[in-house]
């Protein structure tokens, strides 16, 4: 190969390697221009990352301070809750004390109001007995007046005993001790009017009673109004009794309880009671006594016994005896009512609108 040639190879072989290298160069230049514009993005990002770091740390040196607040402030919050807790329970626990108290109170002011003090010297008719250890005890008045009308204490019952000796079995012997009970009473008994057989107790008023509503719902008593401690007038057959004076109510109401007695001691009893009437051509109202036997045969016994014979209580059809009574009084009568003590109650009453009335009651109620 002659010079000439090789030189022109040598001089293709440069230019090449120059078009090479020159071509390299551009797209080596155009890569690193890209990679430092993708650098510069790339810084940029990292320079916001950067001050959002920071800001995030501002922030999260912030928030943690805050916290550290916050848990404190809660574990004050904490200490005065379970403080508050323990109170909220005292208030609690003391107010349902205080209601129980009152609940407790008002049982008591139930018991006492609106009481008789009865002294135990008062022997009644289906009454509590008395003890060495109870000298009194509370009731109702009403209470009181049902238990007292029909009752007989230790005298009178003596004094039944005195008067009869004593049933000795015999129909005779019963019919002629009512009778003879009749007769004492009578004579031992005086007609005054007014009335003085009465007598005074002493009684615990207890008036209104205030119970409003707790903001919890729950009723207290609050306030108890009008109370006092008065005397109050009572009466009844061991008061009328003991007076021996009266009108007839006292009278028939006492013969009732003798009778009562007399039953008692002789463990035999017939239908007793205070017979309520009207005397229709007089315009009276009066009381006396109605026994019955059996079907509507009954002795009545008013100031005089009306259906008697030879000292002994006898027994007559209604409207025999009826009859017999209104001849006593020269007058009508309409029998109204009839008082009496049975054995489920010291005290009962019925009332009649006519004689019918009473009639059929005598004979279907009446034992």
């Amino acid at each position: 190969m002659s010079s000439r040639s090789l030189l022109a190879v040598v001089l293709v072989v440069i230019l090449l390697l120059v078009g090479m290298n020159f071509y390299t160069y551009v797209i080596f230049s155009r890569e690193t221009q890209e990679l430092k514009n993708k650098l510069m993005l790339k810084m940029d990002e990292y320079h916001n990352l950067e001050g959002a770091y920071y800001s995030l740390q501002d922030m999260y040196d912030k928030l943690r301070k805050d916290y550290e607040q916050l848990a404190k402030l809660n574990e004050n919050l904490t200490l005065q809750a379970s403080e508050a807790k323990g109170k909220y329970q005292n208030l609690v626990d003391s107010y349902h004390e205080v209601l129980e108290a009152n609940s407790k109170l008002a049982r008591v002011l139930k018991f006492i109001a609106n009481k008789l003090i009865v002294p135990c010297n008062y022997t009644l008719a289906g009454g509590p007995t008395c003890s060495e250890n109870n000298t009194f005890t509370l009731m109702s008045f009403y209470e009181f007046i049902n238990r007292s009308t029909y009752a007989y204490d230790k005298e009178m019952k003596e004094y039944v005993y005195n008067v009869t000796g004593g049933w000795d079995g015999s129909d005779g012997d019963f019919y002629s001790d009512l009778y003879s009970i009749y007769e004492a009473w009578r004579r031992d008994f005086n007609y005054t009017s007014p009335s003085p057989a009465q007598e005074n107790l002493t009684f615990i008023m207890v008036g209104t009673w205030w119970y409003p509503l707790t903001k919890m719902g729950d009723r207290f008593l609050k306030e108890v109004k009008d109370y006092d401690v008065i005397n109050i007038t009572v009466w009844g057959a061991p008061i009328s009794f003991r007076y021996k004076r009266g009108v007839c109510w006292d009278y028939a109401t006492v013969l009732v309880s003798l009778y009562y007695a007399y039953y008692d001691i002789a463990g035999r009893s017939l239908p007793t009671g205070y017979l309520s009437i009207t005397l229709l051509d007089r315009g009276d109202r009066h009381g006396c006594v109605v026994i019955k036997e059996s079907g509507d045969r009954i002795a009545i016994v008013d100031w005089d016994v009306i259906t008697k014979g030879d000292n002994r209580i006898v027994f007559l059809p209604f409207e025999e005896a009826k009859r017999l009574h209104e001849k006593y009084w020269n007058s009508r009568i309409s029998y109204e009512g009839v008082s009496r003590r049975i054995t489920t109650s010291p005290f009962m009453i019925n009332t009649f609108q006519s004689n019918e009335e009473f009639h059929k009651w005598l004979i279907e109620e009446f034992y």
